[in-house]
């Protein structure tokens, strides 16, 4: 049997909206809750932004220990190759924008169509209420 070593995903980075940025297609992703884990995934040389229009969202990266979980407003990127699971979290329904767009050296990730709010992170073990605007990497 051949098999070939799975790169190791890189781990997120907190996405800056900037000026003079990149041009995008975002596309909607509805995420109604209690429904199966959808799939997005990215090949090498590839960007994902991600932001949460609204509702809760869960993102997992196949390769990478953490989970995360956004609010309206929040964003994340993943440099591929990437395989992303994404969720509603809890009972809500959620909508997920999300963009690809080949890796370029300096590139900045312009806001998806609704108004992004700035991140901060918050340490694994904290409580599961988060302030708007924060990103749990537990």
């Amino acid at each position: 049997m051949n098999t070939l070593p799975q790169p190791t995903p890189q781990p997120p980075t907190l996405a800056k909206p900037a000026q003079g940025a990149l041009t995008l297609e975002w596309k909607r992703q509805p995420l109604p809750p209690l429904q199966a884990v959808q799939v997005l995934d990215f090949r090498a040389g590839e960007v994902a932004l991600l932001e949460v229009e609204n509702g809760r969202v869960w993102v997992t990266c196949e390769g990478l220990m953490e989970d995360y979980f956004l609010e309206a407003g929040q964003r994340l990127s993943f440099t591929g190759p990437a395989r992303l699971r994404v969720s509603a979290e809890g009972h809500r329904p959620a909508r997920l924008m999300w963009a690809r767009h080949q890796a370029t050296a300096g590139a900045a990730y312009p806001p998806a169509p609704a108004v992004a709010q700035p991140l901060t992170v918050v340490p694994a073990g904290a409580p599961m209420q988060l302030p708007r605007g924060a990103v749990s990497a537990a």
